[in-house]
Parts: structure tokens; sequence; C-alpha cells
């Protein structure tokens, strides 16, 4: 028996392998790490937060543009209910809630499943 947040080892692999390993992950729980859509809301937010003289400075303004697209990181432990592909979503049942989240494999960052932690290069 595995538990979805222990680990024993830990493994550097592609994006495009753990992408494959999520999918064969079958009925086993595991716990991964994505980053989520950007939504309008939180680009608003992130908006409201900046200032005029932080967009003269260069460095500043690369990190906000970075900010403003990359989503929130999320992670959710459940288990896989269908896969779409390599590199397309797979549908995941979040167990803590019993509800459907979409995970988009191009987001991945890590991925706990049968007492080994993978992680992107």
């Amino acid at each position: 028996m595995y538990n979805a947040s222990v680990f024993a080892k830990e493994e550097k692999v592609s994006l495009t392998n753990l992408a494959c390993i999520l999918e064969g992950a079958n009925t086993a729980c595991f716990t991964v790490c994505f980053n989520t859509k950007v939504d309008d809301a939180m680009v608003k937010e992130k908006l409201r937060q900046v200032k005029a003289a932080d967009l003269k400075n260069k460095n500043k303004l690369r990190e906000i543009s970075k900010d403003l697209l990359i989503g929130k990181e999320t992670v959710l432990v459940g288990r896989l209910s269908k896969a779409a592909g390599k590199m397309g979503r797979s549908l995941i049942i979040d167990l803590p809630t019993q509800g459907y989240r979409q995970v988009d494999h191009r987001t991945l960052k890590w991925l706990i499943i049968k007492n080994v932690k993978y992680t992107v290069k």
C-alpha cells in the first residue's frame, strides 16, 4: 500500500516522461503539483499592485510579465479518471472534495506516486 504524499526517493525526469507516468497511474493515489489557468481576476489583482515606477524598471517589468503569464501553483491529491494524450489534460478525482479537476500536462511541476517523487528537469 502506498501513500499519496510520502516518498522514499526522488527522480528528475523530462516533462514528457512525467506526463506518461501520470497517464499510467490507473487507480493509484498520487499528489501532483501544476500551474492553474490564468484567470481575469488574478490578472486584475496583480495589475492593481503595479506602480508607475515598476514599469520603468526592465527587471521589474519582466518579473511582472512572467507573473501574469503563469497561473497559480496548485497541489492536488487524487487519482486518475481519464487521460487525454501525452501533452493534453487529465481528468483527476480530487480526493478531499470528491470533485473532478483537470490537470494540464504542460504545466506539471512534480508528481508523487508509488513512493517516488518525480520532478521536471
